[in-house]
């Protein structure tokens, strides 16, 4: 929970928003907790599992959907198209030679 971190009121909490889980025993709300983590983990390894299909890299149970090659690169945090956005030069800027070049 965020409650009293915050100079400022936070109006949603991450892990339960609704507060569905008030009645819920410590117990019961740390096992749901535990199985929200498990199901984050598992969907960053199903999106890396896509993007390395779509890579050209074999992966199990991926290679037989018939993904479309990805042309461009994943990592690179922006392109010469991403420069109209807001503070994008002044970040290519502190970049330097890092091997980021708009």
């Amino acid at each position: 929970s965020f409650k009293g971190r915050y100079p400022h009121p936070v109006p949603l909490d991450l892990w339960d928003p609704f507060g569905f889980t008030k009645n819920m025993s410590p117990e019961r709300k740390e096992k749901a907790l535990l199985a929200e983590v498990n199901n984050g983990r598992l969907a960053m390894i199903g999106i890396f599992g896509f993007i390395s299909a779509s890579k050209g890299l074999i992966v199990p149970g991926l290679d037989s959907l018939g993904l479309a090659r990805y042309g461009g690169e994943y990592m690179a945090p922006f392109t010469a198209a991403d420069s109209a956005l807001p503070y994008v030069a002044d970040m290519v800027k502190q970049i330097g030679n890092l091997g980021y070049a708009l």
